[in-house]
């Protein structure tokens, strides 16, 4: 028999749990197997591979070197083949086995979290959260690096292969420090008077598409940041004014 052929996922099963457990005995007991059973797999598989797995002069199991790199080794190699099984069960009872969601920087991604846990009592389906700014939602969607966006739909290029639909409608309100001096215009603000102000954004993550500037004027002086939360600590900070989610 080739060498190649010779070393089973059942052979690593047997070497793990021997290794787990610490002897043939309990590893057998754990597989449902008789000790002489494993220790014929263990021996036949030293016999193909013409190695020395085990370390039989005390009275303790123990691997050689040889067979603790096998083991490690091997131990890899076990993991992939349980998920390659548990990703073609979840594919065959409809579940993807990997999901990458983006939310736009408006949307509150802790409101979903609890949904995690209900997916997971029904599916192994891997999550990846990631948060993008204005177009680079849509454009990881677009390139295919996202399967699910939750976005607003500002400027978004609908397509016959995307399912749309509305899940809220989101409300934002003008907003600057309490003792911003834009509290001293008069209302309703014109455009004259905010144009005077600073505003501040959060920066379109997009890298391919056109990018998006939302609630700004063309001349007024502006301040890019990176999040949400920089935004809202440069409002406090009295840096300038913005348009922020509410509530």
């Amino acid at each position: 028999m080739a060498k190649e052929r010779a070393l089973t996922l059942e052979a690593l099963r047997v070497m793990d749990a021997i290794d787990r457990r610490g002897s043939f005995a309990a590893a057998a007991d754990e597989l449902g197997r008789v000790p002489s059973a494993l220790s014929y797999t263990m021996q036949k598989l030293e016999e193909e591979l013409d190695v020395v797995l085990f370390d039989r002069s005390g009275h303790r199991t123990k691997f050689t070197n040889v067979g603790r790199m096998l083991l490690e080794r091997g131990r890899v190699l076990l993991e992939a083949a349980d998920k390659l099984t548990t990703d073609a069960e979840a594919l065959a009872r409809g579940w993807e086995t990997h999901l990458t969601i983006v939310t736009e920087a408006l949307v509150p991604t802790p409101a979903f979290f609890p949904l995690i846990d209900k997916l997971a009592a029904k599916a192994n389906t891997q999550l990846a959260i990631i948060t993008e700014v204005l177009a680079g939602a849509w454009e990881r969607l677009e390139q295919g690096r996202a399967d699910i966006v939750i976005a607003p739909d500002m400027h978004f290029r609908s397509s016959s292969e995307i399912n749309s639909r509305k899940l809220y409608t989101l409300m934002n309100v003008y907003v600057a420090a309490p003792d911003h001096p834009i509290h001293q215009e008069p209302e309703p603000l014109s455009e004259v008077t905010r144009v005077k102000y600073r505003g501040i954004a959060v920066a379109d993550t997009a890298r391919e598409r056109p990018v998006l500037t939302v609630q700004l004027l063309d001349k007024q002086p502006r301040l890019t940041v990176s999040t949400i939360e920089d935004k809202r600590q440069a409002l406090l900070a009295g840096l300038g004014v913005a348009t922020m989610p509410y509530p």
